[in-house]
């Protein structure tokens, strides 16, 4: 499994953390050996992205791109300063919420959702599960 975290710094999180983070996951979805990508990125960056590939004209926290290749789960892209709004907005802290935009956007890759009430309860037990071992 390789792990590439870009632009770290913006986080305010160790690499250690988020590559931690995201072995978890994957290994919890039985997929320990795919690639993830994770990228640290602005909230214009991430805007455009947003319009491009969601057809959204605004800024998000956190999206997530499954990948076609064997052996890959994707790439994830963060907005840091965008997460630290959200977080302030939910009442918790920067760094548990980022852990959860991590691990919630790896399930996302290994195919989870939550667009059914069903979906949505089965993704966030396992969220739990991964963020009460880490």
């Amino acid at each position: 499994m390789a792990i590439r975290v870009i632009s770290v710094r913006s986080s305010g999180v160790s690499e250690r953390v988020v590559i931690g983070l995201a072995k978890k996951a994957a290994r919890a979805m039985n997929r320990p050996e795919d690639d993830i990508a994770v990228v640290f990125t602005n909230a214009n960056a991430m805007r455009k992205l947003n319009h491009a590939y969601r057809g959204k004209d605004r800024t998000t926290d956190v999206l997530s791109f499954p990948a076609d290749a064997e052996g890959e789960l994707g790439d994830i892209f963060i907005a840091p300063v965008v997460a630290r709004v959200k977080a302030e907005e939910r009442g918790v802290g920067y760094r548990e919420y980022l852990a959860l935009l991590i691990v919630h956007s790896v399930l996302h890759l290994g195919g989870y959702d939550h667009h059914a009430e069903k979906e949505v309860a089965a993704m966030a037990r396992m969220e739990n599960k991964i963020l009460k071992s880490f």
